[in-house]
């Protein structure tokens, strides 16, 4: 039987592929968007420098501790790939989010199996560049090959094997064997998986003989985002799965996105990944689905991805967690890094 043997964890935000100087770029961006979702409530970038203003964060965001941030999450990044490689994974499921680049509003499943011969991951052509927002572009590197499109094997066995047992167990998935052209009119996979493929994986390089499966969960856009009680046992129901899949592979899962953002609330990262580490899933699951908006959402993939591994005898480990601020209302992203294992 095919075993799992590594889970791993990281945000993938364009500050991840971004100078510390350019992070006003995307500050730029959170100036103009009139509804930030934040404990329960929405509110413009004025109110919430208001109502956070006995935080301090200006002092959170100065070019001292943005290089200091910066560096530390270079190394955490470093690392992640490090340790993927040392796992020696058959396979990489990763579970993270489309954010509207393949699945559009007239057909936008909850799950989404892919299960492809292979993943492509495609160029950017300047005219798409082009119309992405503030500090976007400056980022892409992070996601994309530079110079040729590139394809990753997949797993269309494994896939076909997992979408089987889910629709036995009364989980209703779509599956693609191919991306959606989406707005841009292309084909190629989303940040959230290339970021994994091409960033921290340097496009399988030292890791040539390993295939990947991506999954994805909606967790951005309303109005059929799983609650975090399905993405948990949604990842529980993937793991049994691949546990009872009839090989001997060595598989690996991989949680893509979060932690709070693109308002930062540490209260928030701190108690889930506390309960990551402990296992608590009571505290996970009493958490509001207001918690979960926004790019905040994308602590369900890891939710998700902590269901899937439970069984394997795994246990999580927190590699590094940096709230990295980019104004003084308190917007940025939490970077974090973590391991099963």
């Amino acid at each position: 039987m095919a075993e799992i043997v590594f889970g791993v964890g990281s945000s993938h935000t364009p500050m991840l592929g971004t100078e510390p100087e350019d992070w006003d770029q995307r500050a730029l961006a959170d100036k103009q968007n009139p509804a930030h979702p934040f404990r329960g409530g929405v509110y413009t970038f004025e109110e919430l420098v208001e109502l956070r203003k006995d935080e301090k964060l200006a002092a959170e965001h100065t070019m001292e501790k943005r290089v200091e941030r910066h560096n530390k999450n270079m190394a955490a990044l470093d690392l992640l790939g490090q340790k993927i490689t040392e796992a020696d994974l058959d396979i990489l499921v990763v579970i993270g989010d489309d954010q509207r680049e393949c699945f559009m509003p007239e057909n936008s499943p909850p799950f989404v199996v892919y299960n492809g011969e292979k993943v492509l991951n495609k160029v950017m052509t300047q005219a798409r560049l082009d119309a992405m927002p503030p500090g976007i572009a400056v980022a892409a590197w992070t996601n994309v090959p530079t110079d040729n499109d590139i394809e990753y094997p997949a797993e269309p066995e494994l896939a076909n094997h997992i979408v089987s047992h889910l629709t036995a167990g009364e989980f209703d998935v779509s599956v693609s064997n191919k991306m959606p052209p989406g707005r841009f009119g292309e084909n190629g996979i989303p940040h959230a998986f290339g970021f994994f493929y091409h960033r921290i994986l340097g496009d399988f390089k030292g890791n040539e003989r390993m295939s990947t499966l991506p999954i994805f969960i909606n967790t951005f856009f309303p109005p059929n985002q799983p609650t975090v009680k399905r993405a948990l046992n949604f990842g529980k129901a993937v793991g049994d799965a691949i546990r009872a899949w009839n090989g001997d592979q060595r598989v690996g899962i991989a949680a893509s996105g979060g932690f709070s953002h693109f308002v930062i609330d540490e209260d928030l990262d701190k108690r889930l990944l506390k309960a990551m580490e402990e296992e608590d899933e009571a505290t996970i699951l009493n958490e509001p689905e207001h918690s979960f908006q926004s790019g905040t959402s994308e602590i369900k993939n890891w939710i998700a991805t902590m269901g899937a591994v439970q069984g394997s005898g795994l246990k999580f480990e927190l590699v590094d967690y940096i709230p990295c601020y980019r104004s003084d209302a308190g917007t940025g992203n939490a970077n974090t890094f973590g391991v099963w294992g």
